[in-house]
């Protein structure tokens, strides 16, 4: 084979009646090494593009999952106890369980109660009721909620959203309760968000974990 190889270029230069063309085995060989090099080139383009597809869709699981980690954080943050007429203070959690949490913000001028659940879509939402004056300084809640989207493809395969910290960062005993006693042990709230923006392209789930304390817990809002 090399040695036709090197005729070739010879042939090529050849001119008038010695110009005879080239063979079939020399034609052969060309068409065979096009092919080798244009495999090769194909591969390294659908190697790429594989590569960029896939950070693309790590890349966007990424940005979701730090801007529902963000809101939740914030919101988690601002846990602040309820005052009640001639009762003791609410916790500032209402709710509590694995993939869903109520709690007692205090992010403007009038606390609002704020739920976060995974819903059928595997959707992270939130469900914003606003506090209103009731016999002031005493708080009620709307009963109509202002609902968002915080993010968007949850896995069913993610871990638990939330788990919930003593004092000493211990979970309690009871992840899943309503119970004020349950619900009064809890300083802390551990935020796993799991997002897979577009499993067909392959970048693979994200994680982001992040610890949050209410340094409000015990003040209530007057």
């Amino acid at each position: 084979m090399t040695a036709v190889v090197v005729r070739l270029p010879r042939r090529l230069h050849q001119g008038g009646a010695a110009d005879l063309g080239l063979t079939l085995i020399e034609m052969m060989v060309t068409l065979l090494l096009m092919g080798i090099v244009g495999t090769i080139m194909f591969a390294s383009v659908v190697s790429v593009t594989q590569t960029l597809t896939h950070s693309q869709a790590n890349s966007d699981s990424v940005d979701i999952a730090r801007i529902g980690m963000n809101r939740v954080a914030k919101t988690v943050r601002s846990g602040m106890s309820i005052q009640q007429n001639g009762l003791s203070d609410l916790p500032p959690l209402v709710e509590i369980s694995p993939n869903e949490l109520t709690v007692y913000a205090s992010l403007g001028t009038v606390p609002a109660k704020v739920t976060y659940s995974i819903d059928a879509n595997r959707q992270l939402v939130e469900n914003w009721y606003p506090g209103v004056a009731s016999s002031s300084p005493y708080w009620t809640f709307s009963s109509t909620a202002r609902t968002e989207v915080v993010a968007r493809q949850i896995p069913t395969t993610a871990s638990a959203l939330f788990t919930f910290l003593d004092t000493n960062g211990v979970p309690i005993a009871n992840q899943t309760s309503t119970n004020v006693a349950d619900l009064s042990l809890v300083h802390g709230v551990t935020i796993s968000m799991t997002i897979d923006s577009d499993p067909a392209k392959g970048g693979g789930p994200v994680n982001l974990i992040n610890t949050v304390t209410m340094p409000n817990q015990g003040i209530a809002k007057r």
